[in-house]
C-alpha cells in the first residue's frame, strides 16, 4: 500500500529534513543500449520486475516514525490508542530517502551476481564473463544477452550470493512492454540478403 504523507515534521513539529539519498535511475540511452544489445547475434532480451521494491529493503537513513491509518491498525490497538506512532523499518514510496536505499539494497544483488557498473550510465551494468547488459528503472530491470547466459543471472540476482539475501523479482519474459512502450523483436533482410534482428517500439496503447 502507498503511503499518504499529510505531514512530515520533526520532534519540534518543525518541517523535517532528510539526508540526500535520491535514487538514479537508467536513462533512455542505457535502454535504448540493451535493446541494440538484443538485437545482436545469439542474444535475446528479457524484463523482470521487483514486486513492492521499497519495502524489500529497510529504511536505514534518518529515523522516522508514522501514524497509521485506523484501516491498518491490529485489533489490539483499537480501543486502546488514539493516534499512535509506530518506527518506520521498511523503505515505503514517498519517504524522501525509498529510493536511494532500495538503489543500494539493488546494486548489492547486482554485483553479488557478477555485474560491474557501467561508468557514467547510473543504475547500467555490465557482466563481462556472461556478455549481459542490465538497466534498472526504480523496479524495472531489463536484461539483454545470450539466453542460457541471462537464466544463469536472474537465478543469481534473485536467490542471493555471499551474504545478500537476494531480489525478489517476477520470472523473467521475454521483452514486450516495458515503461509503457511496446518492444518487438523481429528480423530484416538487408539489400545485401543479409538478415539482422531489428527492435520495433509502438507508442499507442
Amino acid at each position: 500500500k502507498r503511503i499518504r504523507w499529510k505531514s512530515v515534521t520533526d520532534e519540534n513539529y518543525e518541517g523535517a529534513s532528510f539526508n540526500d539519498l535520491s535514487s538514479a535511475p537508467s536513462t533512455m540511452e542505457a535502454a535504448k543500449a540493451v535493446d541494440v544489445h538484443a538485437c545482436l547475434p545469439g542474444h535475446t532480451g528479457e524484463l523482470s520486475d521487483a514486486p513492492q521494491a521499497y519495502t524489500q529493503t529497510f529504511l536505514l537513513g534518518t529515523e522516522t516514525w508514522v501514524s497509521m491509518d485506523k484501516d491498518q491498525w491490529p485489533k489490539s490497538w483499537h480501543g486502546k490508542f488514539d493516534n499512535p506512532v509506530v518506527p518506520l523499518l521498511r523503505a515505503l514510496y514517498g519517504h524522501p530517502e525509498s529510493g536511494g536505499w532500495w538503489e543500494r539494497h539493488a546494486e548489492k544483488g547486482i554485483f553479488a551476481a557478477g555485474f560491474k557498473a557501467v561508468p557514467e550510465w547510473k543504475s547500467t551494468y555490465f557482466h563481462k564473463k556472461l556478455k549481459l547488459l542490465l538497466t534498472v528503472y526504480v523496479d524495472d530491470f531489463k536484461m539483454a544477452g545470450p539466453p542460457a547466459a541471462m537464466k544463469l543471472a536472474w537465478a543469481d540476482t534473485r536467490k542471493g550470493m555471499g551474504d545478500h539475501i537476494g531480489i525478489d523479482m517476477d520470472d523473467p519474459s521475454p521483452v514486450s512492454k516495458c515503461l509503457g512502450v511496446n518492444h518487438t523483436i523481429g528480423e530484416k533482410t538487408l539489400p545485401n540478403g543479409v538478415k539482422v534482428k531489428t527492435m520495433t517500439y509502438d507508442h499507442v496503447d
